[in-house]
């Protein structure tokens, strides 16, 4: 008879009586972090649990290891404490036991609605490896950047490649994930790219959780490895292609990688797994002793990545897949971690690498999807060839049982812009300024530190992903759209550099009492719109950041006007702040628009009033 509980769980719930994955959550905001295991709809508390003395095996009876805020101390126990833990659980929750089925007090203290929680990264990663063990990824990956002669390495079937990634930046299922910005590859003689990646990618991996760690200069034997490994999780190792592809050699990833991973919340122990346990795919050439197991095992596990797209409502599946595509296996790629003396700890995660199968359809990337940019991904009339700011990643994972699934629950994540970003130096002074379609120019008054008004500060405009974006990827960043960016960042510095003057107290007089030099400002203000009036508008975002200089020259040529008629006879020589707030509110701000210029200010120039910007030391 199967195995059921007294919990009611849909029959296509990830989380069956059959499962129980252990994860820590927050039955609110202020409570503390506690470990909890998955049923149904239920998060079971084990803080609860073990308080009620129900935990009373030999190994777990004095155990304090689910009074604590992660399942680092409960890994550390190892196999037998997982698997008494397990069997007390099942027992507990099954429809035959009556100990928490008819303890509504016990019952109402420990069983919280999943929809209630929050759910926390369940264990403290010391350390995290990213290995690269699907074939098919490997050959894909290769074919694109070294060609088919060459596409994988001689030494890649010979061992789990890996690197060391970064485990301070790894985060929960449902986080934000922030563009990153970083360098890209320069095109001809020109310096590197810099800004917000354009290439920006995820990956559809898992991951194992370390239990027991061995002790350094103690390799772990690959056929005792399993017993070091406590379950999976599912993981998105986002990747900026364009940031990676400069960088990464010759020491490998670092920015185009570190800048996030997300996991799901929920870790789906070995023991579930086991009904689903399958042969791997046959190593040729046969690995070497210390990776040479008597049992070489994957598992059954099917995965799937969608993507919603920003602006829409729908998600739509972009990859089918199956953790059984893997070539070298968790315990292989376990013991070669180890196989030098390196020892692993509780709590460790070792990425598997995406997980590529050998179909289009199953393909672990957009890298792959879209064969590097070259090819369009539809998304129900929504094209992508990488993601853009606003869309939703969503990866799901779980085995098919006889009438149950034991699964991961979901690892997602949306791409949200970089922070918009100023910054200046006393030894280059220079500004870097992210220009997007729906923001103004820079607040030059409140947000730029500027050193000297007599120092240009230059400003570099990067476009993101857009319609630029989409020109610069199918051409990698052509020479001609970089130089015309250039052209239009020259002119927003000069820009820049004529607001600073007209903010002088001297240039009002100057102005004022001299027609010829207003007219030579003017002049050099319609210098620059004619700088700008040669960029030609070969892309819809180069045309949309040519507008927007091109209205804040307008703005200052109107404020230069504004000035040149402001009387500023009787100043006798001093200059009253105050005196000069009433002629400018009187004089400027309400003769040529009140609050319709306010609101020109504040759209195009990036301050709310004329008076204000005036008055500004």
């Amino acid at each position: 008879m199967a195995l059921t509980s007294f919990i009611e769980v849909d029959p296509s719930s990830h989380f069956p009586i059959q499962n129980l994955p252990f994860g820590v959550f927050k039955p609110e905001p202020a409570s503390p972090a506690r470990p909890g295991v998955a049923i149904g709809d239920y998060v079971l508390d084990l803080s609860a649990v073990a308080a009620a003395g129900f935990f009373d095996g030999p190994i777990l009876c004095n155990s304090d290891c689910f009074h604590q805020p992660n399942l680092n101390k409960f890994l550390e126990l190892g196999r037998p404490a997982w698997k008494e833990a397990r069997a007390t659980l099942q027992k507990l929750l099954s429809s035959t036991e009556p100990t928490l089925r008819d303890n509504e007090s016990l019952k109402q203290k420990s069983l919280i609605p999943m929809s209630k929680v929050e759910m926390l990264v369940p264990m403290a990663i010391g350390d995290y490896t990213d290995f690269f063990s699907s074939m098919h990824h490997a050959k894909n990956c290769g074919t694109m950047f070294r060609g088919p002669q060459n596409a994988i390495p001689p030494n890649w079937f010979h061992l789990p490649i890996a690197y060391h990634g970064r485990a301070s930046s790894i985060v929960i299922s449902g986080t934000d994930i922030t563009r990153p910005r970083g360098q890209g590859a320069p095109s001809g003689n020109s310096a590197p790219y810099f800004g917000p990646s354009l290439k920006l990618d995820f990956e559809l991996e898992m991951a194992a959780v370390v239990g027991p760690g061995n002790e350094l200069g103690k390799p772990v034997d690959v056929n005792k490895a399993a017993d070091h490994i406590f379950g999976l999780v599912l993981m998105n190792d986002w990747s900026a292609r364009d940031i990676q592809a400069w960088e990464y050699v010759p020491l490998g990833p670092f920015l185009g990688k570190s800048f996030g991973t997300t996991v799901s919340p929920w870790i789906v122990t070995l023991e579930a797994l086991e009904p689903f346990s399958c042969g791997a795919p046959k190593q040729d050439p046969h690995p070497l002793p210390y990776l040479a197991e008597r049992v070489s095992k994957n598992y059954d596990i099917t995965l799937e990545v969608q993507i919603k797209p920003a602006g829409e409502k729908d998600s739509s599946v972009v990859t089918k897949s199956n953790f059984n595509h893997l070539y070298w296996t968790l315990t292989q790629q376990l013991a070669h971690h180890t196989i030098n003396g390196c020892n692993l700890r509780p709590g460790d995660l070792l990425g598997t690498g995406t997980i590529s199968g050998p179909e289009p359809e199953s393909y672990g990337c957009l890298l792959e999807l879209t064969w590097n940019g070259q090819k369009q991904l539809s998304l129900n009339g929504v094209t992508r060839k990488f993601l853009e700011d606003g869309d939703e990643v969503i990866i799901t994972g779980f085995s098919k049982g006889n009438g149950y699934n034991v699964g991961f629950g979901t690892c997602s994540g949306k791409i949200v812009p970089p922070p918009l970003s100023f910054s200046s130096s006393s030894t280059t002074n220079t500004v870097t300024y992210t220009l997007r379609n729906d923001q103004p120019a820079p607040p030059t008054s409140t947000q730029i530190p500027i050193q000297s008004s007599e120092t240009p500060i230059p400003i570099t405009v990067h476009v993101p992903q857009s319609a630029a974006a989409v020109k610069i990827q199918s051409a990698y960043r052509s020479h001609l759209i970089r130089n015309l960016y250039k052209t239009i960042a020259a002119v927003h510095s000069e820009a820049d550099e004529f607001q600073r003057l007209i903010q002088r107290q001297e240039t009002g007089y100057a102005v004022r009492s001299s027609e010829r030099e207003k007219l030579r400002m003017n002049e050099a203000l319609m210098k620059l719109l004619l700088k700008l009036d040669s960029v030609p508008g070969v892309d819809p975002a180069v045309r949309e950041a040519r507008r927007k200089v091109s209205r804040r020259i307008v703005g200052l040529q109107e404020i230069l006007d504004s000035i040149a008629q402001v009387d500023l006879d009787g100043f006798g020589g001093g200059f009253g702040r105050d005196y000069w707030n009433d002629v400018v509110a009187e004089g400027v701000c309400r003769e040529r628009g009140g609050e319709e210029m306010e609101r020109f200010c504040a759209e195009h120039l990036g301050f709310r009033c004329l008076q204000r910007f005036l008055s500004q030391p």
